[in-house]
């Protein structure tokens, strides 16, 4: 009877390996899920936040584009005001050539009158007199004028020169923008690229991952079919030697 016990030890050796094995494969195509998933889930996660950079991006390129639409328009802007500057400076430089031009002729004039009320008398003189104060009072406003357009002049110039300046300035900032936005353009377009490259992995994953998990489903209910019926073969063997040792 002896080796009828140690066969039935032996058996139930067998029989407690092939439970911790059932308890092991049972569930396994759970699990399998589980893993599966949170790959899953790590991979959208992933194309979600490129989802979400390509959208930062696109609203950068928006305002770029309308930064540079300003720019673009302020320049504009104040070209056309430098070309009516350079229209006033010219008028105010032909307004002066007058100006000087009245003021040789009251010079001239004058001059003339001086010279012949040096040599009048009496009333003639003091007639003659009168017409140099009054020639005299139109050469000391066209003086002014004179003086007002130099000013004026000078001002313009000033006003060119700094328009100028800020166009340069700004012609500055446009090429930078414009610079900035051709690297974001480029920028964009490799991102999408890789959205695409993780969409199109993404399914072959999924697909693959569908695959895996039917397969682990077959090979977890084989598995637990197979050892539910050594176990119960096992059972019937243990109970023939039980059988056998009472008999």
């Amino acid at each position: 009877m002896p080796e009828a016990n140690v066969s039935k030890d032996a058996l139930v050796k067998v029989k407690t390996a092939l439970n911790e094995y059932h308890i092991d494969i049972s569930g396994f195509s759970v699990k399998v899920d589980q893993q599966t998933s949170d790959i899953l889930k790590s991979v959208e996660s992933e194309i979600k936040k490129i989802a979400q950079f390509i959208e930062d991006t696109i609203g950068k390129i928006n305002q770029l584009k309308t930064k540079l639409n300003q720019i673009i328009e302020s320049i504009k802007q104040m070209t056309n005001e430098i070309k009516t500057t350079e229209q006033k400076h010219e008028t105010a430089q032909n307004q002066l050539m007058i100006k000087q031009n009245d003021t040789n002729r009251l010079n001239r004039q004058i001059g003339e009158l001086e010279n012949i009320a040096a040599q009048a008398e009496g009333e003639e003189r003091e007639r003659i007199q009168a017409q140099i104060s009054q020639l005299r009072n139109q050469l000391s406003h066209v003086n002014s004028e004179i003086m007002r357009l130099r000013n004026e002049l000078i001002q313009y110039k000033n006003n060119i020169s700094q328009l100028q300046q800020r166009i340069n300035n700004a012609q500055a900032e446009k090429n930078k923008i414009e610079s900035e936005l051709i690297s974001t353009e480029r920028l964009l377009d490799r991102l999408k690229n890789k959205q695409e490259r993780m969409k199109t992995t993404y399914e072959k994953l999924k697909d693959n991952i569908g695959d895996m998990l039917s397969a682990s489903k077959s090979f977890e209910t084989l598995a637990v079919s197979n050892t539910e019926k050594n176990i119960g073969n096992i059972d019937k063997c243990i109970t023939a030697i039980d059988e056998y040792l009472a008999a």
